[in-house]
């Protein structure tokens, strides 16, 4: 799946760990996206619970949300539905 053309951006965003950790499970799974601590991002958009996986769409808008864990199938439909 590549939607780079099409102006699709991955952020990992961890609540909990010291830099370090986030830095070696990005390290150890592969990562090729940016991630970092949560600094308030969850809290401005009104995310109660871990793991949440949020479609922003053009202009800033949040699309969909999806709550728990999320199958690779369930990434591709999001991203498609939002295109």
């Amino acid at each position: 799946m590549d939607f780079r053309d099409r102006g699709v951006f991955f952020l990992g965003v961890f609540v909990l760990g010291k830099d370090y950790y986030i830095r070696q499970f990005a390290k150890r799974h592969h990562l090729t996206f940016p991630v970092g601590k949560e600094n308030g991002i969850a809290k401005r958009l009104g995310i109660k619970g871990m793991p949440v996986t949020v479609f922003i769409g053009k202009g800033g808008t949040i699309k969909k949300l999806h709550n728990g864990e999320i199958r690779y199938e369930d990434v591709v439909e999001g991203i498609r539905e939002i295109l």
